[in-house]
């Protein structure tokens, strides 16, 4: 079943089908273009086909969005190439570093290896992000009147920020590819957890009060952020 899939669905990357404990089947397709089906463990499979060929059209249409779109990303990168955006600002990536940050690593322009040249410019960037972003949730805790046990930079790619239940502060590396003012709207959004543990009307109420554009901004960094996977690639 899986090799006639691929050759109805070529957009797709990867197609898996899964019988779990669930009561109705579901497809799902995600943005790596990747085609998940998810049938209950008695469905047989013709029934597994039927249940695809009655949503073939939506599978297609789907696919076929989601691959002009990334044929747009990578019409993007292209326009950009050995750059890589900071703060919003594309910068050529064999400058970026000896020009500004060459004192954390005085041999990095000596060094021919890729994994260590890679490892120190992921370095630089999460000291870059790390010196806007801890002084900016400072800043703006203090505004708020809400305290904070830590922060950290992490490596999710499937949130930007997250209050942990003791208010625990974690920010995505994937931020340093962000306008500040973008940056600015998750460490408000973040912030606005340890008053409101949810997203009811109250929290967004309460991140409206310190960010005006906090829809907008919300939206311009959902669109902004369909090109951060690739860019992480450009960087492993």
């Amino acid at each position: 079943m899986i090799k006639a899939l691929q050759k109805t669905y070529t957009n797709a990357q990867a197609i898996h089908i899964q019988h779990k404990n669930i009561a109705y089947p579901r497809i799902i397709i995600k943005a790596d273009l990747s085609l998940f089906v998810r049938v209950p463990l008695h469905f047989s499979h013709t029934q597994v086909w039927e249940f695809i060929t009655k949503n073939h059209q939506w599978i297609e249409s789907t696919l076929h969005k989601l691959h002009s779109h990334h044929l747009a990303l990578h019409s993007q990168l292209n326009a950009h190439q050995n750059q890589i955006p900071i703060f919003g600002f594309w910068c050529d990536i064999s400058t970026l570093l000896p020009k500004t940050y060459s004192l954390f690593t005085p041999s990095l322009t000596d060094s021919t290896n890729p994994t260590f040249y890679t490892h120190t410019l992921k370095t630089q960037l999460k000291a870059m992000l790390r010196a806007y972003i801890y002084p900016r949730v400072e800043e703006y805790a203090s505004l708020m009147g809400v305290t904070y046990r830590s922060i950290k930079i992490t490596h999710a790619r499937s949130r930007f920020g997250s209050c942990s239940h003791d208010n625990r502060l974690c920010f995505s590396f994937m931020l340093i590819f962000a306008q500040k003012e973008l940056i600015d709207y998750v460490i408000i959004h973040e912030l606005a957890h340890i008053r409101h543990k949810n997203h009811s009307r109250s929290f967004w109420d309460y991140v409206t009060t310190y960010c005006k554009k906090a829809k907008s901004l919300r939206l311009a960094l959902r669109q902004d952020s369909k090109i951060y996977p690739l860019l992480l690639q450009k960087l492993t």
